[in-house]
């Protein structure tokens, strides 16, 4: 009886292995999609419980502009700015290169091949594959599930979850970018208070 249940527990770890593999292999050739653009742009629908909406953004190294409902963000690759155009409001950080959510920090959203986060393939339909995501630091809570075309590669939703909250981002397209990255200018926002929390 022991005998078998080594037998059993080896062929588990191997299936195990191979998914985990499987998994990583997922994710390089997601990394792999988004780095072959080089500077680019997307499309988005966002879903957060009785919320929707759209927006977009564009990206070339760590440098970014994101524009979603009534709000703007911009980021050098060091710091972070946050424009709400009904509070007339503009925050200022530091930029995060950890962060992984695409309503944070776009360059980094897709890039989970590393030692930072476990993962696995969740399920298969229609050509796509979905990978859970944890990461490997406990103090980062909650689950990533990352959507990808099992052919290409390419990204298809990313959706965070924590608790009972979830945040669906559908990525509607994802191509070269035809224009520069917009940048912050200050002058833009003459008459919007500023809070500066770096």
């Amino acid at each position: 009886m022991r005998r078998l249940f080594i037998v059993i527990v080896a062929i588990l770890s191997s299936v195990t292995s191979w998914a985990d593999e499987r998994s990583q292999n997922v994710l390089r050739s997601v990394a792999e999609y988004v780095q072959a653009l080089g500077e680019y742009e997307a499309e988005f629908d966002v879903v957060a419980g009785d919320y929707r909406t759209n927006g977009r953004y564009g990206v070339l190294g760590d440098t970014y502009h994101i524009e979603v409902a009534q709000a703007e963000v911009y980021s050098d690759g060091k710091v972070r700015y946050e424009v709400d155009h009904d509070r007339g409001e503009v925050n200022i950080d530091v930029m995060d290169l950890a962060s992984r959510n695409i309503l944070d920090n776009p360059t980094r959203c897709f890039d989970f091949v590393g030692d930072d986060y476990a993962s696995e393939i969740y399920s298969e339909e229609g050509g796509n594959v979905t990978l859970l995501l944890r990461a490997n630091d406990e103090a980062i809570e909650g689950d990533i599930y990352l959507t990808v075309d099992s052919t290409t590669g390419r990204p298809r939703k990313i959706a965070y979850v924590l608790y009972d909250d979830r945040i669906e981002v559908t990525i509607v397209s994802l191509e070269r970018r035809k224009n520069a990255v917009k940048r912050y200018d200050e002058s833009k926002y003459k008459g919007y208070e500023i809070v500066d929390f770096r």
